[in-house]
C-alpha cells in the first residue's frame, strides 16, 4: 500500500505541475485583494478579483484542452469494425 501511494504521488505530481505553478500567483493576488478590501480600494478590489477569475478560467480552459486531446488520442485507438460472434 506505501509503494503505491508513493507510485500515485510519482504520477500526479507533473500531472498538477501547472496547478502547482499557478498557486503562487493566486496567493499573491488574493494578498493584495485583501489588502485592497481592508483599505476600502474598491476599484482594485474589482481588478485583483478579475485576475483571479482569468487565471481560474485559464486553468479550467488548459485542462479541457487537456482533456478534448486524451479523448482525441483515445478515440483513434478504439476499433471501429469489431466481428459479430457466430454464437449469438
Amino acid at each position: 500500500m506505501k509503494n503505491l501511494r508513493a507510485l500515485a504521488g510519482l504520477f500526479l505530481a507533473p500531472l498538477l505541475l501547472p496547478l502547482q505553478l499557478a498557486l503562487p500567483l493566486l496567493r499573491v493576488t488574493a494578498a493584495r485583494a485583501r489588502a485592497a478590501r481592508a483599505a476600502g480600494d474598491r476599484g482594485a478590489l474589482s481588478i485583483e478579483l478579475a485576475l483571479i477569475v482569468v487565471v481560474v478560467v485559464a486553468i479550467a480552459g488548459a485542462i479541457v484542452a487537456a482533456l478534448a486531446t486524451l479523448g482525441q488520442k483515445a478515440k483513434g485507438s478504439i476499433p471501429q469494425n469489431l466481428p459479430i460472434p457466430a454464437n449469438s
